[in-house]
């Protein structure tokens, strides 16, 4: 018996020493990687070197993104254990109470039981109480800790980045935003994020017990890669200008769903400005900026209800327009039609069409915008006109099967491939589906919708020699040492239409701006061709069973005979008696052009009566006799208006220095402790030239029309630099806008 019982004990030794010889074999040399990481995340610690996300510049370098050093705030609830293991219960709740308030009181939105309840995974060396903290705070929080003598890796501090966009709302749709990671996901900053983001680092040292780095002369450092720099073809004083005009029209207008503009090189496709309006402030991006979106929130008394409406506005604000809704084009696509129709001689400068107000296809009646009828007309004077009859007549003569051939050349059934996120895709009307009817709507821009990206660069074709460009917004990124890593160049997708019908276009449409009663674009000096457009909502509409919801639109560009400048200006749903796009939209091109061109370094060149009748600058004449100062300004075609009985001039309004238009009046004080005489602002809006001239003359004002139309008859008055009531001293130079409302 008891050599059986020792064969069995013997068995069972030999049979434990079995195992542990194989569970050996299996650590040692089958699982030696899984455990050698295991050992390694014991043994040592490693930390994150974050890379330097690269910055966004403007056309001119000027700074519209960069990243900054910021820090995380991280505790150790493990060391606070220790803290009870070695010094005791007491010691343990004073450093856990005092770093509870050290850091409730210098980070905001973190509280006193927060930070507490955090203490209480004394299992983890890591808990992060915030992000993106600035160093100032940081090192307050350091600092603190010191003092109250809290155990070292109690609190600590961990590197990281923060976006800046210094510039704030301006362009905010084109640059985009990151998330919390850093990543792009929106713009530029998403279509570019991988140049911009770089390659994190990280040093891997020994830790002890507590998780505290030793000093370790083998180390490894893996040093960060900081991210590439990136240009756009954005000029920031283009945008800024582009930004304020399409500002004023959205507020004029109470445009109802925002609007946009794109401001391009006709010849190579490089975007100037891209905006859309009511946009969002970069560096406060979850914050609505809208005041109309604003009201709907405030309205919104259901919590549940008052999130989603958040959510979907917040997203709403996020999005550029210009590339990612669609719209009618309307009359501004007939520039489209136009030229195909010139290009495939199905017409000429002189073909006849008829408008009777109305026009029938396959027994659906077809209006004309006009209560009236333009009777025959020539090619140039449709298009001045606006005619809607004679381009369904013009797309008759075009055909169905080439309407669509030009409709997809000019780049129409497909994104145009510039280099932002989330480009539409249009909706059209395909060959196959092209009747009479449709091919008759669509000959003047209602039933096909693009983006107005497409819009613009189809335009740009039709005048730039009939050369369909792909845009873009980056015009080259560069690498840390200053090495350029990519250059985009202008890139030529086809030829649609010849020199010869782009040059005969770009006339037509130069007469169409300076026709009478299609001057609202016209610039004095410069030549400017362009078109209007006014599209019916049709969708929306009949969804909705209303007719009121229009889109206005207008495209200008400059130099006419030589264009290197286009823009297309969009006012979604504009509320009220004005939806035209000539009314609402062709102001806005010509406000900025007045500006623009001259930046760019084209000046105007004005006829012998425009010189003749500028504006006057007003010479000083404080000081002199009076006689003697109202001969002065006699002899510049100014009118005096002299104040008190004095010999000398004590104060003139306007000052010295400042413009007046020709035949202005100028008020001259001629005693000492006069009283300056001041008058309220009338209400000028829809009046004439005429009424306006006589109604601010009667108030001793200056007048000063300005707009494009403000020359042409029958142009009303739709906005005046001071407004109503406002009282200022008599001799004001009032600035008035006027317009001509119709759809030429």
């Amino acid at each position: 018996m008891k050599r059986t019982l020792n064969v069995w004990v013997l068995l069972v030794l030999i049979a434990f020493a079995c195992s542990i010889v194989v569970n050996l074999f299996k650590i040692s040399i089958t699982d030696n990687e899984k455990y050698q990481v295991l050992a390694n995340e014991n043994q040592f610690g490693s930390t994150i070197v974050k890379a330097n996300r690269g910055s966004i510049y403007d056309a001119n370098g000027k700074i519209l993104a960069q990243s900054a050093t910021v820090y995380s705030i991280i505790i150790n609830p493990n060391a606070l254990l220790q803290v009870s293991k070695n010094s005791g219960t007491e010691e343990f709740e004073r450093q856990r109470d005092a770093a509870a308030t050290i850091l409730s009181e210098e980070l905001s939105e973190v509280t006193y039981d927060e930070v507490v309840k955090k203490f209480e995974k004394t299992t983890v060396k890591w808990v992060c109480i915030k992000k993106q903290v600035e160093k100032p705070v940081a090192d307050r929080i350091l600092e603190r800790a010191d003092e109250e003598k809290l155990v070292g890796n109690l609190i600590y501090t961990e590197q990281d980045t923060k976006r800046y966009y210094p510039q704030g709302e301006l362009a905010a749709a084109v640059i985009g935003f990151t998330n919390y990671e850093g990543n792009g996901i929106y713009g530029i900053e998403s279509y570019y994020n991988e140049y911009l983001a770089g390659v994190d680092g990280k040093v891997i040292s020994a830790t002890d017990a507590q998780g505290n780095a030793m000093p370790y002369k083998n180390d490894k450092i893996y040093a960060a890669q900081d991210g590439n720099s990136v240009y756009l073809t954005i000029d920031m004083t283009l945008q800024y200008y582009v930004e304020r005009e399409l500002e004023k029209a959205v507020e004029t207008y109470n445009a109802q769903n925002r609007a946009c503009s794109i401001m391009m090189n006709a010849k190579t496709g490089a975007i100037l400005a891209m905006a859309t309006t009511p946009g969002y402030d970069l560096n406060d991006r979850n914050s609505i900026f809208s005041k109309k979106d604003q009201d709907i929130l405030a309205a919104i008394t259901d919590e549940e209800e008052y999130k989603k409406t958040y959510e979907v506005l917040r997203e709403q604000q996020w999005k550029n327009k210009a590339i990612t809704e669609l719209y009618y084009p309307g009359s501004v696509f007939k520039v489209v039609t136009g030229s195909s129709a010139l290009e495939e001689k199905a017409i000429s400068l002189d073909t006849i069409f008829v408008c009777n107000r109305t026009y029938t296809v396959a027994g659906t009646e077809f209006h004309c915008w006009a209560n009236y009828s333009h009777g025959a007309q020539n090619f140039a004077e449709a298009m001045a006109h606006s005619c809607n009859p004679a381009f369904i007549q013009i797309g008759e003569k075009l055909g169905a099967e080439n309407f669509s051939k030009y409709f997809e050349a000019y780049g129409l059934t497909e994104p145009t491939g510039i280099d932002l996120p989330g480009e539409a895709t249009s909706i059209y009307v395909h060959p196959e589906d092209m009747g009479p009817v449709e091919l008759a709507s669509c000959s003047f821009g209602q039933s096909n919708k693009i983006t107005p990206m497409q819009m613009i660069t189809a335009y740009a074709a039709v005048v730039n020699g009939g050369y369909l460009l792909t845009p873009y917004v980056v015009s080259k990124i560069v690498d840390p040492n200053g090495n350029v890593v990519k250059k985009n160049e202008p890139k030529i997708k086809r030829q649609v239409i010849s020199e010869e019908t782009s040059k005969i276009m770009r006339e037509v449409l130069e007469s169409v701006v300076n026709t009478n009663g299609s001057k609202n674009a016209y610039i004095e000096g410069y030549k400017i061709g362009g078109k209007s457009g006014t599209s019916q909502k049709q969708d929306e509409n009949n969804a909705k069973g209303v007719e009121n919801l229009y889109v206005s639109s207008y495209c200008g560009f400059a130099p006419a005979d030589d264009p290197e400048i286009i823009m297309l200006v969009m006012v979604d749903t504009p509320t009220g008696s004005e939806y035209y796009g000539s009314v609402v939209a062709a102001p806005v091109v010509s406000s900025v052009f007045k500006e623009a061109l001259p930046y760019l370094g084209y000046y105007p060149e004005y006829t012998d009566e425009e010189l003749a009748n500028m504006d006057v600058t007003v010479p000083s004449v404080e000081g002199q006799d009076t006689e003697k100062a109202k001969q002065t300004l006699n002899a510049l075609k100014l009118n005096v208006k002299v104040i008190g009985n004095g010999n000398y001039v004590i104060s003139q309004v306007p000052a010295a220095a400042q413009s007046v238009p020709r035949n202005g009046k100028v008020i001259l004080y001629t005693e000492e402790n006069y009283a300056a005489q001041d008058v309220a602002v009338p209400n000028l809006t829809g009046k004439s030239l005429a009424e306006v001239n006589q109604i601010l003359a009667e108030a001793d004002l200056n007048f000063r029309p300005i707009g494009g139309a403000s020359g042409s008859t029958g142009a009303t008055a739709t906005w005046q630099n001071y407004g109503e009531d406002c009282i200022v001293p008599v001799g004001t130079v009032i600035e008035v806008e006027f317009v001509v409302k119709n759809e030429g």
